[in-house]
This record gives C-alpha cells, sequence and structure tokens, in this order.
C-alpha cells in the first residue's frame, strides 16, 4: 500500500531525490543552442520520476521476469524466418514506405550472402496490468480489502514487444538504487523493492558478443563496438552508462557513438572481407568493429538515401548486428497482431509454451480484407465501439497511438489504401493506483497508471533453415524498466514528457 506523506515529508524526500538525481545522472540532457562552445553551455534537466515507489502485485512482477526468455526465444525464431516474415508484412510494406525501405535493405543484403551468422538481441515486452473494473468500479487501489481483490482479478497483459533500440534500461536501473537508497536511510518508508541490475545484463549481453567476434581480420588492428546514436541527443544519460560500463571490462571493451546517418558515411567502410572499419578521426588508424549496437534508425525521417546507404553498409558487414534488420522488423505492431492469430505462436514455439506466453496477449485486429479485417474497420469506424481500442502505427518512441473516440476522425484523414499499416488492439483497462510523481513541469498526487517492461538479452547462430535450428548462446532476462503516469495521460514515453520512471513496492 502506498505510503501516505504530510507536505513537510514530502519536501524531505524531494530535497534527497534531487541530490540524487544530481549526482548519479538521472538527467535528460538539452543541446545547445548554439555551435559556439565558449559562449553556450551544455544544460540538463532531472528526468521525471516518482517521488516514492507505486504498489505493483509481486507475483504479476515475478511472471513477468519468469517468461521473458521464453519471449526471447519466440523472437529469436521469427527473426530467422525471412520468409514468414515476409508474407507477414507484404501488405503493410505496400501501404508503409518505411517498411518497404527496411524490407529492401533486407533483401539486398540476403542477395549477396550474410558473412555474419551471428545475432546480439536487446528486447523489451511491455506490460500493464488488466482489471476487471465491474468488481471495484474504477476505485483507487488503498484499502487493504480493495487490494486484496485487486490481485485476486488482475492479469498481466502485454502492451508491445520491442526489439530495437530498446531504451530505459539505465534511466530504470538508477531510478530503482534511488528508491533503494532512501528506504534504507527511512527517507521514505516503502519496502519490498526489487533489485535492478540492467545495465550490468546489458553490458554483459553485448560483452559477450564482442569476444564471440573474435580476432580482426587484419591483426594489426584494435576492435570496438559502434553505437549508433541520433543527433542532438538527450537521452545520453541512459547510454553513456553502457559505454562506460563496457570500458570497465577486463580487458576494457571500447565504444565509439556515431551519428546515424551522415556520421556512419563519413567514417566507416568496409573492408575486403566486409569488416567493418571505423576511423574515430581521420588521423587515427581505422579499428574493426565487432558488434553494431543500434540505438538510432527507427524513425521514417532517418532513411533518406543517406539514411538507406549507411543501414545497408552496416548490415552487409562482418560486425554483429543488435539487432539484425530482421530482428527490427520482428518487433513491428504487425508481427505482434499477427501472433494472436490461431497457430501462428505455435509455429515458432512448442504449444505448451505457447499457451503461456498467449495469456499474456489481448484481442488484435487487421485492416485487410479477412473476417478480422472487417471487424477492425466496423470498430473503429464506431466511435462507440472504439472507445475500446488503440490504433497503433508500426513506429517507436512513443507519441505514435491514437485512442478511443478519436480513432474514427483519424482514419478519415488516412487515405484507405494506408490503413493496413495499423493494428487495432484491444485496450488494456489497468486499475488505478496512488502514485506521487513529480516531472519539470509539475508534481502529481493522485491515481496514476503503470507500465512494467522486462529486459531480455540474447545471442543466437542463426541457421538460414527458418529457425529451425537456431543455436542459442545466450538468452537471459536482463532487468526492467518501471514506468508511472496519471490516469489522464495517453501515452507513456518519459523521455517525450508523458510518465516518470519509477520503482514498484511488491504487494
Amino acid at each position: 500500500m502506498q505510503e501516505q506523506v504530510d507536505e513537510e515529508h514530502l519536501e524531505n524526500i524531494l530535497s534527497e531525490l534531487e541530490d540524487y538525481q544530481i549526482t548519479h545522472a538521472s538527467l535528460l540532457k538539452i543541446p545547445r543552442a548554439s555551435d559556439d562552445c565558449e559562449s553556450t553551455v551544455a544544460i540538463a534537466r532531472p528526468i521525471g520520476v516518482s517521488i516514492l515507489p507505486t504498489t505493483f502485485p509481486r507475483h504479476l512482477f515475478n511472471h513477468a521476469l519468469n517468461i521473458q526468455t521464453l519471449f526471447n526465444q519466440l523472437y529469436m525464431k521469427i527473426s530467422e524466418d525471412d520468409a514468414w516474415l515476409q508474407n507477414t508484412i507484404q501488405k503493410l510494406g505496400e501501404a508503409d514506405t518505411f517498411v518497404a525501405k527496411l524490407w529492401s535493405i533486407w533483401e539486398r543484403v540476403r542477395n549477396e550472402g550474410e558473412v555474419q551468422p551471428l545475432r546480439c538481441g536487446i528486447f523489451r515486452s511491455d506490460y500493464m496490468i488488466h482489471h476487471d473494473s465491474s468488481r471495484t468500479s474504477g476505485r483507487e487501489a488503498t484499502t487493504k480489502d480493495y487490494i486484496n481483490q485487486f490481485l485476486m482479478d488482475s492479469e498481466l497483459k502485454q502492451v508491445e514487444f520491442n526489439t530495437y533500440s530498446c531504451a530505459g534500461g539505465a534511466h530504470a536501473n538508477t531510478v530503482a538504487n534511488m528508491h533503494r537508497y532512501l528506504a534504507s536511510k527511512c527517507i521514505h518508508k516503502v519496502s519490498h523493492l526489487p533489485i535492478n541490475h540492467a545495465v550490468r545484463s546489458m553490458v554483459e549481453a553485448l560483452e559477450c558478443a564482442h569476444r564471440e567476434y573474435g580476432s580482426p581480420v587484419d591483426k594489426s588492428r584494435g576492435t570496438a563496438i559502434l553505437m549508433t546514436v541520433q543527433p542532438n541527443n538527450v537521452n545520453i544519460c541512459d547510454e553513456r552508462p553502457v559505454e562506460y560500463a563496457l570500458s570497465e571490462c577486463e580487458p576494457p571493451i571500447v565504444l565509439y557513438r556515431v551519428e546515424f546517418s551522415d556520421e556512419i558515411v563519413r567514417k566507416c567502410s568496409l573492408g575486403p572481407s566486409r569488416e567493418l572499419l571505423f576511423r574515430p578521426n581521420f588521423e587515427n588508424e581505422a579499428v574493426e568493429i565487432s558488434v553494431v549496437y543500434q540505438r538510432a534508425g527507427y524513425d521514417p525521417h532517418e532513411y533518406d538515401q543517406q539514411g538507406i546507404h549507411a543501414r545497408y553498409m552496416l548490415e552487409r558487414s562482418r560486425a554483429i548486428k543488435c539487432p539484425t534488420i530482421l530482428s527490427h522488423l520482428a518487433g513491428l505492431k504487425k508481427v505482434q497482431q499477427e501472433l494472436t492469430s490461431p497457430g501462428m505462436t505455435e509455429r515458432f514455439i512448442a504449444p505448451d509454451i505457447a499457451s503461456v506466453l498467449r495469456r499474456t496477449f489481448v484481442p488484435q485486429y487487421p485492416f485487410d480484407v479477412s473476417q478480422e479485417g472487417i471487424q477492425a474497420k466496423e470498430i473503429a469506424l464506431d466511435k462507440h465501439k472504439a472507445e475500446n481500442h488503440v490504433l497503433k502505427p508500426s513506429l517507436e518512441g512513443g507519441g505514435n497511438n491514437i485512442y478511443g473516440k478519436d480513432i474514427s476522425d483519424f482514419l478519415k484523414t488516412v487515405p484507405e489504401k494506408e490503413w493496413s499499416k495499423y493494428v487495432l488492439m484491444e485496450r488494456i483497462r489497468p486499475p488505478l493506483t496512488h502514485g506521487v510523481l513529480i516531472s519539470p513541469v509539475d508534481t502529481h498526487k493522485g491515481p496514476v497508471i503503470c507500465e512494467l517492461g522486462i529486459l531480455g538479452t540474447c545471442l543466437w547462430r542463426g541457421d538460414g533453415q527458418g529457425g529451425e535450428k537456431v543455436r542459442v548462446i545466450h538468452n537471459n532476462t536482463a532487468g526492467w524498466t518501471f514506468k508511472t503516469k496519471p490516469e489522464d495521460v495517453q501515452e507513456m514515453s518519459v523521455v517525450k514528457g508523458y510518465g516518470c520512471f519509477d520503482c514498484p513496492s511488491l504487494l
């Protein structure tokens, strides 16, 4: 149950919390306003966080942790089945130029022949609690009797599965440590706070991939990891901790950041064996890249002609990709929708495992000529029926979904031939719990909604046979993210200012 605090105690927590955020880089960078470094300085602001941990059912938290390696297994198999992926996203590609560009890059790589069978994945499965509110009528979970009922009536439901540029691990790690520190000093009295090893787990996965890559083609060169990043990056405090932790490995592993896509084109090239060579600056010798860790390249605007060229160079190289372009495509909302169809999840994993994962699925519908597609159109164009649904494009980063009664008006602005790039998903109805949140804009005390993300890491050797004989080298659950937003806010992205990073207080 959420700790209730008076204003004086709240101010004491805030003071401690602010100091922790500043000294542990729980921040977002504000890019310089000018290129004149002498007259301007880089500025940062604290990222939105919870002042107190928010309640969450322990058994659902543990269940999410326990099934992550099963989801990893599923998406490793999907990432190797390009025939199934092609069939699944073919119609999507006709309406979605972004997906069509990605698939075209893959076809060029496939036709030329891959030179690197190893693949690395840092995935994240996001969940909300789905609650039968008919017995509790939307009240906040505050009393003991209500919480017991809340636990009995709740299920874990998957919001989405992310395979590309999965963010939030370092922020979540820091906020979890912060709340555990505050609790250890009795600055707040919330207990049952889980440990989070997200950064360490991501580093272990990248280190494993780096070691598996082996020696450089030219023994006189060194090797390094390359992280692709967006220009004017505000989220360095989620990315840099991975870089710094890799430098503390024994022996140290160097990670270079490179902006997608201009800097890739200028500083990268392929050697005779398609080894990926990177020159930090033109005075230095090239280093051979062992792993490409993608933290950019997920926005359609990044794929102009130069962006396409940069991604193609990376994909056809000998470097291990984290993730490959097929794993990128496996994270499309269309794929998630297709897996809810009868027999589709079972195509990749055993029926008993599939049944466990299916219990987290919610109904989803395509916009096509099938019976389900006809049903989707009927629901979407009826404002009353649409109230219980979300319209989702295959885009990352938050802020892209259309909710409830707005779906009908939105679709009227989109040519019907482009509707197929969306999926219609039934809304998850999470219970309202009490939360205390702070952001640069405001402090919120009252009803909140939580989203749990479970990170998974994997390394495998592809078989080129539709995933039938994938050889798994590494498959782990890798920590978690926990985000909370006020009940009246639709989206959850913390970097874009919708929600806050939080830590669950396990019931």
